[in-house]
């Protein structure tokens, strides 16, 4: 099959659509089974509409044939068209629980704007850039069209031929959904070809509590090497084969990363931002809150090996390194 994203993998099909963001094109999956299903849905631009169209039309299917969407996770570029799409379709939609905790928040301006300008001040961002994060952050929305979620994916359950594996760590919501009988999956943002996914900044729970991503982000990778996987298909990129090398190269980078952010601290302490900007000396506002995410959770990551110690001053978080000697 000439427009198959690879030969063996029958009924299977890509829909390249643009995104706004710095990672470029995100994948939507078309996939012919026991019913025909979307993987994911793009983000809500015309640009995004259009390619969807194009994509279904090119296939030969129209987009009201789509029976089952399922979503790998609950950021925009993956989420977007959910609803134009159902409303045309009328199609089930299937999410991990997640998913559908964190629609509404994406609409509470006040409530999120609050709880990451809290956490922004405590990893040491200047107040006029705090506020800037916060705006482009919020601005985000508009590339959402408010819905819901029509059914709830369980850990390890699964939706037609597919069994659904809970990875929080790019995200909150991440899932791997896993053909059972063909052993492929969609891996969503959690694995990517060539591309360490960012484990980004987690809101503040009720607690007061934020999650630690990039801690998460690793467990979950060490659960997915175990998994029977032959082909890899990603929310970008290109399809890949050996997970298991893959997250040894991820792993390994992770090792890498970390090692160079001790070595930014020259025998002193920095808050987060601080070292986000020693690591990346060229970097523009665009990129910051991205960058900023892999520090932190390098940071987090090295303080729960013994390798980093942080205080509060004023509220905000200074790290050093650790008394224990570098692994």
């Amino acid at each position: 099959m000439t427009d198959a994203l690879f030969p063996d993998v029958r009924g299977l099909h890509t829909i390249p659509t643009p995104t706004p963001f710095p990672v470029g094109p995100a994948n939507l999956y078309l996939y012919e089974s026991d019913a025909l299903y979307l993987i994911d849905t793009g983000t809500n631009t015309p640009e995004a509409w259009e390619a969807f169209l194009v994509g279904m039309k090119k296939l030969g299917r129209d987009p009201r044939d789509i029976e089952k969407i399922i979503l790998t996770h609950h950021h925009l570029d993956h989420i977007g068209l959910s609803r134009k799409i159902k409303d045309l379709s009328g199609a089930v939609i299937y999410a991990n629980p997640v998913v559908l905790q964190q629609i509404p928040l994406f609409f509470q301006e006040e409530f999120t704007r609050a709880n990451l300008e809290e956490v922004l001040f405590e990893l040491g961002v200047p107040a006029g850039l705090n506020a800037r994060l916060c705006d482009e952050r919020h601005n985000f929305r508009r590339y959402l069209d408010d819905f819901t979620v029509d059914k709830l994916l369980e850990d390890g359950g699964f939706v037609g031929p597919f069994r659904a594996f809970f990875r929080p760590g790019h995200s909150v919501s991440d899932t791997v959904l896993v053909h059972d009988k063909e052993k492929w999956a969609f891996t969503g943002d959690h694995l990517i070809h060539k591309i360490t996914s960012n484990p980004l900044l987690r809101r503040k729970n009720e607690a007061g509590e934020r999650e630690k991503s990039l801690i998460q982000y690793r467990e979950s990778l060490l659960k997915t090497k175990e998994l029977p996987i032959t082909w890899c298909f990603a929310g970008h990129n290109t399809p890949f084969t050996d997970h298991a090398k893959s997250i040894e190269r991820t792993l390994e980078h992770l090792e890498s990363r970390s090692r160079k952010i001790l070595a930014l601290f020259n025998g002193g302490s920095a808050t987060p931002f601080e070292l986000t900007q020693r690591l990346f000396p060229h970097l523009s506002d665009a990129y910051l809150y991205y960058c900023l995410s892999a520090t932190t959770g390098h940071l987090e990551l090295l303080e729960a090996q013994g390798r980093t110690v942080h205080d509060r001053r004023g509220g905000i978080l200074r790290y050093s390194a650790g008394d224990l000697p570098e692994k």
